[in-house]
């Protein structure tokens, strides 16, 4: 687990965004943390963003300003753009193919 190189360009892969991401989600409550999307299938390219289907803890801050915050953050340490959601937030036409392709980080 590592870096791979997909066409000539280095991106990260699930290993490494597992390893820099946890300590932030677990910071900001959340409970479980899931990849989708580009990165889930390995159809990532230099450009790609990283989508995160998240869980809260019970106690957790669920503000908007927190989950911005979260995602700041996020974006921060992976050098990504990064987008944010809770399993609720999908889209009943995307949530089946979300729950079927994502591959857990926390």
């Amino acid at each position: 687990m590592g870096y791979n190189s997909v066409q000539g360009v280095t991106v990260m892969d699930l290993g490494i965004i597992k390893q820099k991401a946890a300590p932030v989600l677990r910071r900001y409550g959340i409970s479980k943390a899931a990849v989708f999307g580009s990165f889930a299938r390995g159809e990532q390219n230099a450009g790609s963003d990283i989508d995160i289907l998240i869980q809260y803890s019970s106690e957790a801050k669920k503000s908007l300003f927190t989950r911005i915050k979260l995602k700041n953050e996020l974006e921060d340490v992976l050098q990504k753009n990064v987008d944010v959601v809770t399993e609720k937030a999908l889209s009943p036409l995307l949530r089946q193919a979300v729950l079927k392709e994502k591959r857990d980080i926390l």
